[in-house]
């Protein structure tokens, strides 16, 4: 073989993937074109709109910024891949639609999951839980009289600044690493500040979350997956079916 030949080849193995893979995925998700519901398989007809709000862009930088991303995922793989859509509360939920019927969200992800975010954080590894429905899974931790939370942006600062802090039971111990970083401790005047986090203030001493804690929080929130998309992209569709 020629050094043409070899240097040819060499940029066909690696060429072919690299545009498959990465190319062809990042073009199509830069230009998501509109889905709609189909009055024939969804009931009615209007365009699918993601339900998500918050500071997506900034939150998403910062998710990103804090290398959230290697011990988390936001990925519910197909039913032949895992698990995920049986797992309670990870890949969605069941609930009522405007109608009052009862409808099951839980699904697989897909590419208007990451819809506002400049990069889609699908994750390295699950050392922590997957994070696609973690705003719904708050929820039910406050439910329990355990949690020392008064909200869900409570339970999520104070994971951020030490996870020990809203642990549920004794066995619900989290190795996320502390962001302390991400508040500001200050001398407590008067009644001491609004904004200062429950469950953090001791003494003379307050500790608020900074502007990047409130965007990474109100992130963190908007990852909920409790709405129902178009037939043609519910890819559990065949799966729901069997149930």
């Amino acid at each position: 073989m020629t050094f043409k030949a070899f240097i040819a080849a060499l940029a066909v193995s690696f060429g072919i993937p690299w545009l498959l893979i990465i190319v062809v995925p990042f073009g199509k998700m830069r230009n998501l074109e509109a889905v709609h519901f189909e009055m024939a398989n969804d009931g009615k007809d209007e365009v699918y709109v993601p339900r998500r709000s918050g500071r997506i862009t900034t939150g998403s930088a910062l998710y990103g910024a804090n290398g959230c991303y290697v011990c988390h995922s936001q990925l519910i793989r197909a039913g032949y891949a895992g698990s995920e859509l049986g797992r309670p509360d990870w890949a969605g939920f069941r609930v009522k639609d405007e109608n009052g019927v009862s409808i099951n969200t839980s699904r697989e992800t897909t590419p208007y999951d990451y819809v506002g975010e400049p990069f889609a954080h699908i994750g390295i590894m699950r050392i922590g839980p997957d994070l696609t429905n973690v705003a719904g899974r708050i929820q039910g931790y406050l439910e329990d009289p355990l949690t020392k939370a008064e909200s869900p942006e409570n339970w999520l600062y104070l994971h951020l600044y030490n996870s020990a802090l809203k642990t549920r039971t004794l066995n619900d111990i989290s190795g996320c690493p502390r962001q302390t970083h991400l508040f500001e401790e200050r001398v407590k005047y008067g009644q001491g500040s609004p904004e200062a986090v429950p469950g953090l203030n001791r003494d003379e001493m307050e500790v608020l979350p900074t502007a990047e804690a409130k965007a990474l929080v109100s992130y963190l929130l908007s990852l909920r997956k409790d709405d129902a998309v178009p037939y043609s992209i519910n890819y559990s569709r065949e799966k729901k079916k069997a149930e």
